[in-house]
C-alpha cells in the first residue's frame, strides 16, 4: 500500500471540497441574519475552509517522497477514505454555524447531501426548519447533492486530468465510467458526463424559474433534482403547491434516474444515436417498472375514493421521487392503502439505472436475475438445452451473472442486517426500522413509520398533511432528528456504504486490505 500516494491525492481533494465552500461563503457575505437568530454562516463557513485547507497541508507534507503510482488498491482506499474525509469537513459549517449544534445530526446532514439521500433532520428534534435556516446553509446543502450525485471523487479525479491516479478513481465510484483500462476514453468519458450534468441542471432551474419559483429556490431544488437528492429550500415540495413544477420536477427526477454515461453518449452523437438509450434492456425496464408502479398506485387511491386528475398527480410525483431515490415527496405516502406501500417499497429497493445519480440496487441487476430466473425455468423443463443469458444482443459472461448475484445478495442482507440494529429502538416498529434501512442504503431519503388510523384519511386526500405516527416520524414530510445520536451516525454509515454499492466501503474496513 502506497501510503503516501493515498496522502498526496486526498491532500488534493480536501484543498478542492474546502474551495467549493467559497460559493455559500460569499452568499453568506451578503444575507441578513434576523436579530436574535443564533446563527454564524459566515463565521461557520470561514473556519470550515480554514480548517480544510490545514487538513490538507499537513496531508502534504505526510506525503512527501518520490511519487508512486496510483493503482487499483490505493484508488479504492482514497475512494473511501474521501468520503469520510468530506463527511466530516462538510458538517463542520452546519455546526459551526449553529444551525446544527448537535455533531450526529450535523453529519447526517451532511452525509445525507452527499451520498444524495435526502434524509433531513431540520424542522424534527429542535433544529429550524429550511424556512428558518440561512440561505447560505440551504445552498450548501444544495451543492452537496450536486457533488454528490455526479460524485465527489469522480469531479476530483476529473481535476487531475490524465494519468493512472486519474484513471483509477474515474472508475471506483459508480458513475458509469466504463472502462478500467483507456484513460483517454475514461477521461472523455468523464467530461461527456459531467457537461451533461451541467446541460441538466441548467435546464432544470430555467425551467423551474419558468413555472414561478425564484431563482434561488429554482436553482437550490435543480441541484436537488438533477442529483436525486431530494433536499428542498421549503419543509416540502407540497408547500409551493405549484402543478407545472411538479411536472418539471417529475421529468427531472426520472432523467436523472437514467444513465448519465447514455444520455452523454447520446447527446455527443447530436442525438442520431438516441435510439440505442430506447432499445437498451435497462431504459426499458426501468420506464416500464415507473409507468406500472404509477399506474397500480393511481388505481390503488382512486378505488380509495380519490379523485382520478388528483390520484394521477400524486401517484406520478412521488412514484417517480422514490424510484429513482430523490427523496422529494408532496404527500404522505404513510397513510396510503398497503398496495401502494408495498410498490413504493420495491420501488425504493430497486431504484434507478446504473450510472445514474439513483440508488438502490439498479435496473440492470433486476434485469439480469430475471433473466436468471427465465433461464433457470427453461433449464429445468429442457435440461439438454444449450443457451446462453444474454443483454441487449451480447452474451453475459458466467463470472458477471455471478458478481450481480453476490452484489444483490449482499444488498438484501445489509438491510436485514442494519434493520435489525434499528429495531433496538422500539419506538420506529419493525416496518419504520425495516424501510428506514432499505431507504438508507437505496440513499432514497425518507422512510415509512407505523400512523394512527385517524389521522391517516386527512393526510392521504391532502397535498401536505402529515400524518400522526406512533413513534418519531421518518416519513416523507418530516425527518430523522428525533431519532437518537448513535443511530444517525450508524444510518450515515449505511448511506455512504450504499452510495459506494458496499463493495468498496466494505474492502477498505477489511484489516486484510491495507496488509502490503
Amino acid at each position: 500500500m502506497q501510503f503516501a500516494s493515498i496522502a498526496r491525492v486526498l491532500a488534493g481533494f480536501a484543498a478542492f471540497f474546502s474551495l467549493a465552500q467559497f460559493i455559500p461563503l460569499v452568499t453568506a457575505m451578503g444575507e441578513t441574519i434576523p436579530d436574535g437568530a443564533p446563527y454564524s454562516p459566515l463565521g461557520g463557513f470561514f473556519a470550515s475552509i480554514v480548517i480544510g485547507l490545514l487538513v490538507s497541508a499537513l496531508l502534504w507534507v505526510g506525503s512527501r517522497g518520490k511519487p508512486t503510482p496510483v493503482y487499483r488498491k490505493e484508488a479504492v482506499a482514497i475512494a473511501g477514505m474521501a468520503w469520510l474525509l468530506a463527511a466530516v469537513m462538510g458538517a463542520l459549517p452546519f455546526q459551526w454555524s449553529g444551525v446544527l449544534p448537535s455533531l450526529a445530526d450535523a453529519v447526517f446532514e451532511c452525509v445525507s447531501g452527499l451520498t444524495t439521500c435526502g434524509g433531513t433532520v431540520l424542522g424534527t428534534a429542535g433544529n429550524p426548519t429550511p424556512e428558518n435556516t440561512p440561505a447560505s446553509i440551504l445552498l450548501w446543502r444544495a451543492l452537496l447533492q450536486w457533488l454528490g450525485g455526479l460524485g465527489v471523487v469522480l469531479l476530483f479525479g476529473m481535476l487531475l486530468g490524465s494519468g493512472g491516479s486519474s484513471r483509477r478513481l474515474l472508475t471506483v465510484e459508480s458513475v458509469a465510467i466504463a472502462t478500467d483500462h483507456d484513460q483517454p476514453r475514461a477521461s472523455s468519458q468523464a467530461r461527456a458526463v459531467m457537461f451533461c450534468y451541467l446541460a441538466l441542471t441548467v435546464a432544470c432551474a430555467v425551467s423551474l424559474a419558468a413555472t414561478g419559483l425564484s431563482w434561488f429556490d429554482a436553482v437550490c431544488h435543480s441541484f436537488a433534482t438533477v442529483a436525486t437528492g431530494g433536499y428542498s429550500t421549503k419543509s416540502s415540495i407540497a408547500v409551493f403547491d405549484n402543478v407545472p413544477a411538479e411536472i418539471v420536477l417529475t421529468t427531472f427526477m426520472f432523467i436523472g434516474g437514467c444513465s448519465f454515461a447514455a444520455l452523454a453518449a447520446s447527446a455527443r452523437d447530436r442525438f442520431s444515436g438516441s435510439d440505442s438509450i430506447l432499445r437498451s434492456a435497462e431504459f426499458r425496464a426501468y420506464t416500464t417498472f415507473t409507468i406500472g408502479a404509477v399506474a397500480i398506485v393511481t388505481a390503488s387511491l382512486v378505488a380509495e375514493g380519490l379523485d382520478l386528475q388528483f390520484a394521477l398527480r400524486i401517484a406520478s410525483f412521488n412514484v417517480v421521487s422514490v424510484i429513482s431515490c430523490c427523496g422529494f415527496a408532496t404527500s404522505d405516502f404513510q397513510a396510503w392503502p398497503p398496495l401502494c406501500i408495498t410498490i413504493l417499497l420495491m420501488s425504493l429497493i430497486v431504484g434507478g439505472c446504473s450510472g445514474s445519480a439513483a440508488g438502490g440496487f439498479k435496473q440492470i441487476r433486476l434485469v439480469v436475475c430475471l433473466k436468471l430466473i427465465g433461464y433457470t425455468l427453461r433449464q429445468y423443463v429442457r435440461p439438454r438445452s444449450v443457451e446462453r443469458i444474454k443483454l441487449d444482443g451480447d452474451p453475459v459472461p458466467a463470472a458477471v451473472i455471478s458478481s450481480i448475484l453476490a452484489v444483490v445478495l449482499l444488498w438484501i442482507f445489509c438491510v436485514f442486517a442494519f434493520a435489525a440494529i434499528y429495531a433496538t429502538d422500539g419506538r420506529i416498529g419493525f416496518l419504520g426500522a425495516l424501510s428506514a434501512s432499505a431507504s438508507m442504503q437505496a440513499n432514497a431519503g425518507p422512510a415509512i413509520a407505523p400512523i394512527e388510523p385517524a389521522s391517516a384519511d386527512a393526510a392521504l386526500r391532502a397535498v401536505g398533511v402529515a400524518a400522526k405516527t406512533l413513534g418519531p416520524n421518518i416519513g416523507p414530510l418530516c425527518g430523522f432528528g428525533d431519532l437518537s445520536p448513535w443511530m444517525k451516525l450508524m444510518m450515515s454509515f449505511q448511506m455512504v456504504l450504499g452510495r459506494l454499492e458496499l463493495l468498496t466501503l466494505l474492502a477498505v474496513l477489511m484489516p486484510r486490505f491495507w496488509r502490503r
